[in-house]
């Protein structure tokens, strides 16, 4: 069987979630970067959406983050969804508001002014207390790790990475201490340290400082 190869930008979170899942389900693959403000003719040949990730795979092309993660669940050891139908249904619609919660966690520290920050924030602290809601711990579904999990990381991760954000979001005490408890289960998971470059934390917070991120910037 020929390798999988995954395109990427490093600072991707869409990426993320299926390097993790890769990972952790231990697939073979070669991660092959692009510039997304200078993506190449090739990458946009095979792309339909312009966005990574692209998987690669026996001469086919997948992409959206959320199937690429359903085909490497489905076609390497036991899945990470549950075997109950409406389980499964559950967390796969868990899985799309964790999409919602990255755009607007991308949204909310790439916001230059207050008024726009302040705004996307609410949005953000939505999309978490709904999740948190369902969140049994350590991970998502209590002691079984899962797509949805492998979905809601790159968040986790970055919101500890934002200067000053974690600490701005208005959310319950009861909130804020799942979300350290999930990062304490996750963060530190080889498949997640191995789902991002090694610079990514410094990278990361470079490239909130070149964009003039008003939380990040926030003293």
């Amino acid at each position: 069987m020929s390798k999988n190869t995954i395109i990427s930008f490093g600072l991707c979170p869409f990426v993320q979630r299926s390097l993790i899942t890769m990972n952790h389900k231990g697939v073979d693959y070669d991660v092959k970067y692009i510039d997304l403000n200078d993506k190449p003719d090739w990458f946009l040949k095979i792309s339909p959406l312009g966005k990574v990730p692209i998987l690669q795979v026996e001469g086919q092309v997948l992409f959206e983050s959320a199937v690429i993660n359903e085909y490497i669940d489905e076609t390497n050891g036991d899945s990470l969804h549950s075997k109950n139908a409406l389980t499964k249904a559950k967390e796969r619609a868990f899985i799309e508001l964790s999409s919602a919660a990255i755009m607007s966690l991308y949204q909310t520290f790439m916001a230059n002014e207050q008024e726009v920050y302040e705004a996307k924030k609410l949005d953000l602290e939505k999309h978490l207390s709904n999740i948190l809601k369902e969140y049994q711990g350590p991970f998502f579904r209590g002691s079984d790790f899962s797509l949805v999990d492998t979905s809601v990381i790159p968040v986790i991760q970055r919101l500890f990475l934002t200067n000053n954000l974690l600490e701005d979001l208005n959310l319950k005490e009861e909130d804020n201490k799942k979300l350290k408890t999930w990062a304490d289960a996750t963060l530190n998971l080889q498949s997640v340290i191995d789902s991002v470059p090694e610079n990514f934390a410094s990278d990361y917070n470079q490239s909130l400082e070149n964009a003039g991120s008003y939380i990040h910037l926030k003293k």
